[in-house]
């Protein structure tokens, strides 16, 4: 299909070009101005700005087979209703689909209502308050012949942007992990990479009139997402609740009552009917130890494939610091490269071979976190060879608590990775303590 995306420039815009690219449509971006823009795969760009409704005419040409409307509200719902007629008017009769991207903020609070479905009725807060009168105008195209969808995507995270970088940069500045409002508040969460995928099944597949949630966790305690800030901005600090009445000096009222909103939405409707399949890492995974935190590369290419590699060897990373945190011998054992792996330990003990390491994990892990654990952060990756990968990796002990324990030195764990049967495993490591 030839799809016209509104607000293909943005963070989410930019993840639903790439896979709607990657399932062979055409994407044709509507930008404010023409001016090439190098490093996207649009198929073409027309003019067009949604804060003018008028400047839309003609945008939907009659090659045109579907429109994304992702571009942000205007915050006047005459403009927002305009844009909507100008997009759906030349869609009319033509059984086309017109996406339309709302959000879960318009359901407010959940309250003690668990995984709340798409049959809720809305009760948006301040900054939605006439979005569902917008949807409403969407879904109400069924009728004249446009197969009229409406997604709320939950809170988008991953490839570093989203509100959780937000979440980052804020630890960073205050030096303390922050969230908002009460302590049990809970958002909602969905990669952005797997929206991007309902965006796609959506225009590929849902019917006239419906309307689907885009989450993939239906409940994020914010203060483990918080935490997670923290360690990506290098904080490791306990969670700080920040009241309503301050956030909102920070943030403006709007954005903060929206902070401090408690939700637990279901997205099983657009699993069960349409296939959708989210299963990418979760968001306080991918905070704390993904995309949000920056990692050296060296000896690869940079694109999707060293990208793709890059968080296949963190996520194994994450898998060590998870057997260790928990003591989980055979799980932590099952992390090394079956033949010959060697690894010497931080008081110099040299391990070869599997048996030998088993021998030895098995004796000291039990007990090991009874006073304390570490984190362990990926710093640089040297690929030497496709499958063979030299790591750098951050060490540093905490408290139970999660709290950087200041007077016990950091580790510099150095792994060789080698990747077999499309699996990376440890082949060879070394740990060293870091004696300032």
């Amino acid at each position: 299909m030839k799809v016209l995306l509104t607000g293909a420039t943005g963070y989410i815009g930019s993840a639903v070009t790439d896979h709607l690219t990657g399932a062979g449509h055409q994407v044709i971006a509507l930008t404010r101005g023409t001016q090439p823009r190098p490093g996207r795969s649009w198929h073409a760009q027309v003019a067009g700005d949604t804060a003018d409704p008028a400047s839309l005419t003609g945008a939907v040409t009659p090659d045109i087979e579907a429109v994304i409307h992702l571009a942000p509200p205007s915050g006047e719902a005459d403009v927002d209703a305009a844009v909507i007629e100008a997009l759906a008017a030349p869609l009319r009769g033509t059984g086309r689909p017109l996406v339309y991207t709302s959000g879960i903020w318009v359901l407010g609070a959940t309250g003690e209502r668990q995984e709340v479905t798409e049959e809720a009725p809305t009760n948006p807060i301040g900054i939605v308050g006439y979005r569902p009168q917008i949807e409403r105008q969407v879904l109400a195209e069924a009728a004249k012949g446009v197969r009229a969808v409406v997604i709320r995507p939950g809170i988008a995270y991953g490839r570093g942007g989203g509100i959780p970088a937000l979440l980052v940069a804020r630890a960073g500045e205050q030096q303390v992990p922050e969230y908002y409002g009460k302590e049990d508040v809970r958002w909602p969460m969905v990669h952005v990479d797997d929206l991007a995928e309902l965006f796609v099944a959506a225009v590929e597949r849902a019917g006239a009139g419906t309307l689907w949630h885009g989450v993939g966790e239906s409940a994020v305690p914010v203060r483990d997402l918080a935490r997670a800030a923290g360690r990506a901005a290098g904080v490791l600090a306990a969670p700080h609740a920040i009241p309503a009445e301050q956030a909102a000096q920070a943030f403006g009222p709007l954005f903060a009552d929206a902070l401090a909103l408690d939700q637990s939405i279901s997205g099983a409707t657009a699993r069960t009917v349409l296939g959708w399949n989210p299963d990418r890492q979760g968001a306080v995974a991918e905070v704390a130890s993904g995309s949000y935190r920056p990692v050296a590369v060296f000896g690869a290419p940079e694109g999707p494939e060293t990208d793709a590699e890059v968080a296949s060897i963190r996520r194994l990373v994450a898998e060590i610091e998870h057997a260790q945190q928990n003591e989980l011998v055979d799980q932590f054992l099952s992390l090394f490269r079956p033949q010959d792996p060697v690894w010497t330990t931080g008081h110099g003990k040299r391990l070869s071979g599997l048996e030998e390491i088993a021998a030895f994990t098995g004796q000291v892990l039990p007990g090991a976190t009874a006073d304390s654990t570490a984190v362990y952060d990926v710093e640089r990756i040297l690929f030497l060879r496709p499958d063979v990968a030299v790591v750098n990796v951050r060490q540093q002990p905490i408290g139970h608590d999660g709290t950087r324990i200041a007077d016990r030195p950091e580790g510099r764990p150095l792994y060789i990775l080698v990747k077999e049967d499309g699996v990376w495993r440890v082949g060879a490591a070394q740990n060293t303590l870091a004696v300032s």
